[in-house]
């Protein structure tokens, strides 16, 4: 899971019940999940069955700048011979790209649904990337489910079913161009963690105080848990933790960035006392050279495996 699908996650999570954001995050959540699913396989199928004579290095989930904004590339092939940006759509239907308008949409049980042209989401990712690269760099929309199909193909970049992938790629290959493999590989390396993708609150129009505060249980998900004799206790459920306020802490990070002043501390744990929040924060974070701020110590695995054991 990228930093982007986590925020999604932590933000649905935290959006109180019947606010008018929570049924996009929701969505959103889903189709992140479908693209993530897609992609997996994706990259699963090209490790295992690529045939090059040098191996290519392959990312999932990788945000460039593009003009005043960020272009997702959903799988970056890197090799000597060439650099590939793939577009992964894991969809089902009859699915229509107009050439001249550079709409799309797809037929499913009868229903006609207009939806984000790949094409459009192609085009950006390969434009992104070589600027980013300063390369030429070829673009394929990739299907990964069987239950898809072209009735009316694009007309700037090719599709390929999933199983067919391999072959198209190694087609790619011009042995007059030689790219410096470590230099690529370094430059996705470095925009990890530079370029995350859109901010996910300014999107839907959110602030810190739309979302519900408290540490949350881990076992029945909601954020009731109260500090009582050295214990977190969900109040709802009766599940006791020492811990809980880590993965609290995590979500906060996730969503606001690592930096967290000691006021907001108090509201986000949900704690009074000074002393309890000292000792909370000892061990999962470390103090800032700026007076009542500390900062959160990164540990992102937390938060990944809450979510995949609920959204598996």
């Amino acid at each position: 899971m990228d930093v982007h699908m986590l925020k999604g996650m932590v933000l649905y999570d935290r959006l109180p019940v019947g606010h008018p954001a929570k049924v996009k995050m929701f969505g959103e959540v889903k189709r992140s999940l479908a693209g993530a699913a897609g992609e997996k396989r994706t990259v699963e199928l090209l490790e295992r069955e690529l045939d090059l004579v040098e191996k290519a290095k392959i990312f999932r989930g990788v945000w460039l700048p593009y003009m005043d904004g960020f272009a997702q590339v959903d799988v970056l092939v890197l090799h000597a011979n060439f650099v590939c940006a793939l577009e992964v759509k894991n969809m089902v239907g009859e699915f229509h790209f107009d050439s001249v308008n550079f709409q799309f949409h797809r037929i499913i049980d009868g229903r006609f649904e207009g939806m984000r042209n790949p094409e459009s989401q192609l085009h950006r990712a390969v434009k992104a990337s070589e600027k980013f690269f300063g390369c030429k760099v070829h673009g394929t929309i990739v299907l990964s489910s069987r239950s898809g199909r072209v009735a009316v193909p694009p007309k700037l970049y090719p599709v390929i079913a999933l199983d067919y992938l391999p072959f198209h790629i190694e087609k790619m290959v011009d042995v007059r161009t030689a790219h410096n493999i470590e230099g690529l590989e370094g430059l996705v390396r470095r925009s990890r963690g530079q370029f995350n993708g859109p901010d996910l609150l300014e999107k839907h129009k959110l602030t810190r105080e739309c979302l519900e505060v408290g540490v949350r249980c881990l076992g029945c998900g909601r954020a009731n848990c109260e500090w009582r004799e050295r214990k977190w206790r969900c109040g709802y459920c009766g599940v006791i933790s020492s811990d809980a306020h880590e993965f609290a802490l995590q979500e906060y990070a996730i969503l606001f960035g690592s930096e967290l002043t000691t006021e907001y501390a108090y509201k986000w744990l949900g704690i009074k006392d000074k002393y309890v929040l000292y000792r909370l924060l000892e061990n999962s974070t470390i103090k800032s050279n700026k007076r009542g701020t500390r900062f959160i110590i990164e540990n992102k695995s937390l938060l990944i495996e809450h979510f995949s054991e609920i959204y598996s």
